[in-house]
């Protein structure tokens, strides 16, 4: 009985805070709740209670309850309500070794595509090129999509520029911020790299066929102290209005949205008008040769066409490139 009771309160828990959540301006009476889940004002009180002890900041008064906009505790309920046309799973953890990791555990199952796993905390994030990934607590926004298309490998490099785009997208929808994308899985504001990416595969390297891909985001939200290794590189969105919750919730729209839509123009036009390289003198290596030149484009297959300083066009596929004209180290 007393189970019973434990999670009747928890269902009401998370249909109480997808209801406060979306009208942060309104207060709701205990007894108006009480009467639209059909229990009594007592339930509705405990339900309450273990939300703010959970960490959630809700305004109780004469009034009656109401959540308080400067939330920034990530809830699986409140994404789900942000999503009402999105059916597929998502996975919310405190503290995780790695979503992409995760990801990669469940990326079999046949309900798989779609799936969206969100982090708070990552012990081991991954970076790209096998660095890790800089991922406290309660700062930034860690998650990962899992996609099942059918595509070929080759077709990679438009996913990851497909992610970019749609974290842009994003940021720019919930936040003041304009973020833009360094070639090709970072985004930066300023001359700070505030969010990066890794797309990962699950293939059959003898037909070229993709069993799934992962798609593994990193957002700097807020200023924390930083290893010293990247101080000198990362930043922070740093916007008060920014919660994460809205932010997980636009960028699992957009995610789905471009990667359903990788061989469309306006993919590669986007990815364009973000890029922080066009127009940039860059330093990169070809074959063990340093060279640099200038970026004056990204061709519709997401690769860099660089002059170098002979006037020879050279297309960069792949690599590390840094920003020559901005002289700072790392980047």
């Amino acid at each position: 009985m007393r189970s019973s009771l434990k999670n009747n309160i928890m269902n009401l828990k998370d249909k109480i805070i997808a209801k406060l959540s979306s009208q942060t301006d309104t207060f709701f009476s205990g007894e108006a709740l009480a009467q639209e889940y059909d229990v009594s004002r007592a339930a509705v009180w405990k339900a309450i209670r273990v939300l703010q002890k959970e960490g959630h900041q809700i305004e109780s008064s004469s009034k009656g309850y109401r959540y308080l906009p400067s939330n920034d505790l990530l809830n699986r309920e409140i994404i789900l309500s942000l999503c009402p046309d999105i059916s597929y799973p998502l996975i919310v953890f405190d503290t995780i070794d790695s979503t992409n990791t995760y990801a990669k555990t469940i990326a079999s199952n046949k309900d798989a595509h779609g799936t969206l796993v969100v982090a708070n905390h990552q012990t081991a994030g991954r970076g790209r090129r096998g660095h890790s990934f800089y991922s406290p607590e309660n700062t930034g926004l860690y998650l990962t999509l899992i996609i099942k298309p059918e595509r070929r490998v080759q077709e990679m490099l438009k996913v990851t520029v497909a992610a970019a785009v749609a974290s842009v997208e994003a940021i720019e929808e919930t936040s003041e911020a304009h973020p833009q994308i360094k070639w090709v899985n970072d985004l930066f504001i300023g001359k700070r790299k505030i969010a990066g990416i890794l797309t990962e595969a699950i293939a059959d390297f003898e037909t070229g066929d993709l069993d799934a891909i992962i798609i593994g985001i990193g957002i700097n939200i807020r200023d924390t102290e930083l290893p010293d290794d990247i101080v000198n590189i990362a930043g922070a969105i740093n916007d008060p209005s920014l919660t994460r919750n809205h932010l997980a919730a636009a960028l699992w729209k957009r995610l789905l949205y471009w990667t359903d839509h990788l061989e469309s123009k306006e993919l590669m036009d986007a990815y364009r008008r973000y890029s922080l390289l066009i127009g940039h003198t860059i330093a990169y290596e070809i074959n063990g040769v340093k060279k640099t030149g200038n970026v004056t484009s990204i061709n519709d297959e997401g690769n860099l066409v660089v002059i170098e300083e002979d006037g020879k066009e050279t297309i960069l596929s792949s690599g590390e490139v840094s920003v020559k004209d901005w002289n700072i180290k790392g980047i």
